[in-house]
């Protein structure tokens, strides 16, 4: 095996021990990553590894010699994982070694080395300070006294005199450390909702300053729902303020997806639809709908993107977050008989029913309009030529909607092809419905 840790330098004072996570499985909670940065970004690095540790208090181990192979080798994954740690504007320490605990403590104490066997484990866990240790106050104050510093002081030391003197735990860690002993690592599983928070340093009322925040939330997204191989329908935006409640946006997509451009440009759209109520100081993304994603095929080097090649889907989520769902929508074939009826408002990109196979007109009139007749037959500009009928549709009884139409395909003396029908019941009068392109 082969480990990598992160420590997360700003999150913890350099002084503070190295603890050991508990033992037993652990599942980061719905709202554990809005204010925890280590658990934020062991949702994150789900996608290089399908063990991750968050190890308090500052820095998650993973282990990545299984996913070498997936990621072309040690080196091009430390690159991949040192790009994305840019995008999500985080420091980080790292550290690679064969075990866990000598990886969280070389990456701790600031030594950033690559150790791939016991030999060179052993050499640089050496001159680490006794810090790193997670001991009581008094078994620190008794290495002090016995003038120790570094861990390879305790290493030249017999081991039962000093057990004797301290416990068993200085040389169960240091074991566990060197690869003498198993470290029983907890399960981390990751979340099943995604939170995420940043604060800006003053407050804004402007868009500017909240997209680049907005875009390393969608990047920390990005490696969950990697990880799980998985995207968002939508997602929700809290906008908080000082002096008020908080503002609620919620993104909409034409399907899953998990790529933060398209995310960052269809929420753009989003906020810029609306004032900011107040001043900000923190954004919140909330992502609750976690879906399978449709896999796609990957883009081929020097071409676009996937997401790319459908200019018709990003035209509909832009337009559905500028204008709102409510005002943007398709429309679909709906199965009636009555053709002012036979279509429906559906959400942008939805398919409706197959359309009927009989002549259908591409523009419907509001409503019919009354044609004037010369002996029975159809008048509009001139008589009209019956090409093709009747198509008889009696329907709606039961909603009091009823009809009773003989549709006919006509055509005009200017060679136009028109849709009309003749009243079964009553005065028979002809009526024009609709227009052929």
């Amino acid at each position: 095996m082969l480990w990598l840790a992160l420590h997360l330098p700003d999150q913890a004072l350099p002084e503070s021990p190295c603890t050991p996570p508990a033992t037993g499985a652990c599942r980061a909670t719905a709202d554990q990553g809005a204010d925890d940065p280590l658990e934020n970004l062991a949702a994150w690095a789900y996608q290089y590894s399908s063990r991750v540790c968050p190890w308090p208090p500052a820095t998650l181990v993973l282990e990545i010699g299984a996913s070498l192979n997936l990621f072309g080798g040690l080196q091009a994954l430390l690159s991949r994982i040192d790009t994305g740690l840019r995008r999500l504007d985080r420091t980080a320490r790292r550290a690679v070694a064969p075990t866990p605990r000598g990886a969280c403590w070389l990456a701790r104490c600031g030594q950033q080395r690559i150790l791939q066997s016991p030999e060179a484990l052993r050499q640089a866990l050496d001159p680490l300070p006794l810090a790193v240790l997670d001991l009581e106050p008094r078994q620190h104050q008794a290495l002090h006294g016995l003038g120790l510093r570094r861990l390879g002081d305790c290493l030249a030391l017999p081991r039962r005199e000093l057990a004797r003197r301290l416990g068993p735990a200085l040389h169960q860690q240091l074991d566990q450390a060197l690869g003498h002993r198993p470290e029983p690592l907890p399960e981390w599983r990751p979340p099943a909702r995604y939170r995420g928070r940043r604060e800006l340093v003053r407050e804004t009322d402007n868009l500017t300053p909240l997209l680049p925040l907005l875009e390393r939330l969608l990047h920390e997204l990005q490696g969950l729902l990697r990880g799980l191989d998985a995207g968002v329908p939508r997602f929700e935006l809290v906008l908080e303020h000082l002096h008020r409640p908080a503002s609620r946006l919620t993104v909409g997509l034409t399907e899953p997806d998990r790529d933060p451009e398209r995310l960052l440009r269809v929420a753009g759209e989003r906020l810029a639809r609306e004032p900011l109520a107040a001043p900000v100081q923190a954004i919140t993304l909330l992502a609750e709908d976690i879906q399978p994603l449709r896999p796609e095929p990957e883009a081929l080097p020097g071409t676009r993107a996937a997401h790319d090649h459908h200019p018709m889907r990003v035209l509909l989520e832009r337009l559905t977050a500028r204008l709102g769902e409510t005002r943007a929508h398709g429309l679909a074939v709906h199965p009636e008989h009555r053709p002012e009826r036979a279509w429906r408002r559906v959400p942008p990109g939805q398919a409706g029913a197959a359309a009927p196979q009989k002549p259908r007109p591409t523009w419907l009139l509001e409503r019919p309009r009354i044609l004037g007749q010369q002996q029975g037959q159809p008048v509009c500009r001139g008589p009209l030529i019956l090409e093709r009928g009747p198509e008889r549709i009696e329907s709606g009884w039961w909603d009091g909607a009823d009809v009773a139409r003989d549709y006919y395909v006509a055509r005009d003396h200017d060679g136009a092809r028109l849709w009309i029908f003749r009243e079964r019941r009553g005065r028979r009068r002809w009526f024009l419905h609709g227009l052929f392109g």
